[in-house]
């Protein structure tokens, strides 16, 4: 199954676009060719036929291989009616306002909220689709629309023995008005929900086509070229500020093109990874203390043990704990705690971003697009209808990539640089600047 296509083959094909927009208020469902509608709305494409017949499916959420891709496409497809083997092709969307959870306010990648958050959009989107495909092939043979059903991506008139392919169909079937709550299938007329799919994203993965943001480059990017690796001294402590680092050694190393100072901290940027280490190992850095230099785990725990003897605050009061506790025939004290503990995901962090005069383009492996461009937008000064978020694949995210500090990192640079930037993070780099899952503690003391 394809899962990509040009922009240029996109518009040069004419056809049936539907569209959601999603609000706080709900969600509309729209044709893309009601041009005022789209501008007012600003609503993201999911579903686009073509007179090739092709069903193109646009997806928001990230594909980090819990199989988003796979079940939001079976949603729309299976309302659609569209053939899965032979018609349907799937690829990432951008970042767009269209694309946010009705859930989460946001277009992001968390809380097991993609399925749950658009399954009656998308259900609502497919439908309307195959209703007006319907209506378009029912006013083709004057007949009446009842008398027609959508199979497998075709408008067939059992009386008559007719057909007519959706490609057929699609740009006559664009001038129709949208149903607004288009009748949505009964369960037992499912055809792909609930029912064993194979992962789309599964051959590519196996094959090793599949780009992953550590595999973006200039051979596998249209028009990214000239770009530069790097990573970046971190500090040591909490708030720790670089008091001096030999700029000089580390520019001398062969490969290593310039040396900077940023607010993550000091950036080496090269020709290559390797480079870009061998650079960074000569820095020398020194550091100072920062704010909280004594901060680590047994620092943490001590502090949370002595929160818990303060009194807390009271939520909800029932029975005479003491007297229970005093009468309890046997006791069980215990205590837990749980330290701050890194993802550790598959795939460490990276982000290439490329910042020019009048456009920033980032690739990587975000769980936050919303936040992406945001934190992009910020950066460059350029308004977001000139910052491309391009999200790759995922090697694993739990919750990590929906933070955004790997993308500050990329698009700082490149903007000092005037080059594309691919930020690597190393494992022992993953492991010690983490968005750490918080610590808890907790005593069970006295407990009958």
């Amino acid at each position: 199954m394809k899962t990509n296509i040009s922009r240029r083959s996109f518009l040069k094909i004419t056809g049936l676009t539907i569209a959601v927009s999603v609000t706080p208020f709900g969600y509309t469902i729209l044709n893309a060719a009601e041009k005022k509608d789209l501008k007012t709305f600003n609503p993201n494409v999911w579903l686009h036929i073509t007179s090739d017949n092709k069903v193109t499916i646009s997806i928001g959420n990230a594909e980090m291989g819990q199989g988003v891709r796979t079940a939001q496409s079976m949603i729309i497809a299976d309302e659609l009616e569209a053939d899965w083997k032979k018609q349907v092709r799937i690829i990432q969307g951008g970042a767009k306002d269209a694309f946010k959870s009705p859930i989460l306010g946001a277009q992001i990648t968390v809380a097991s909220a993609s399925v749950r958050g658009f399954y009656e959009p998308l259900r609502k989107a497919g439908a309307a689709g195959r209703a007006m495909l319907v209506k378009a092939a029912a006013e083709t043979w004057n007949v009446p629309e009842n008398e027609c059903k959508a199979v497998l991506g075709t408008v067939k008139h059992e009386k008559s023995k007719r057909s007519l392919t959706y490609g057929q169909l699609c740009e006559k079937a664009a001038k129709l008005e949208v149903p607004k709550d288009p009748p949505l299938k009964k369960e037992e007329e499912f055809r792909y929900m609930g029912k064993p799919m194979p992962r789309v994203d599964v051959p590519e993965k196996v094959s090793g086509k599949a780009i992953y943001g550590l595999d973006v480059n200039d051979d596998n990017v249209n028009g990214l070229k000239g770009i530069h690796y790097a990573v970046i001294a971190k500090p040591p402590a909490f708030g720790a500020k670089p008091i001096s680092f030999d700029q000089k050694a580390a520019e001398q190393v062969q490969g290593v093109v310039k040396v900077m100072q940023i607010p993550q901290g000091i950036a080496v940027c090269a020709t290559s990874t390797e480079a870009a280490l061998k650079g960074r190992d000569v820095l020398k850095m020194q550091w100072d203390k920062g704010t909280l230099p004594d901060m680590d785990n047994a620092y943490i725990e001590k502090l949370m043990m002595t929160d818990l003897d303060k009194p807390g605050a009271k939520v909800h009061e029932a029975g005479d704990v003491k007297k229970a506790l005093s009468e309890a025939a046997k006791k069980v004290e215990a205590t837990y705690y749980v330290p701050c503990v890194a993802h550790t995901t598959m795939e460490p962090m990276n982000c290439t971003a490329w910042v020019q005069n009048d456009r920033c383009d980032v690739w990587g492996p975000y769980q936050n697009q919303t936040g992406s461009l945001g934190m992009a937008a910020a950066i460059t000064k350029l308004p977001p209808d000139k910052i491309h978020i391009h999200t790759t694949f995922l090697g694993c995210g739990l919750g990590r990539r929906a933070f955004t500090n790997f993308v500050a990192e990329a698009v700082t640079i490149s903007k000092e640089l005037g080059k594309p930037v691919k930020v690597m993070w190393t494992r022992e780099d993953d492991i010690k600047y983490d968005r750490f899952r918080a610590p808890y503690d907790s005593s069970n003391s006295g407990w009958p």
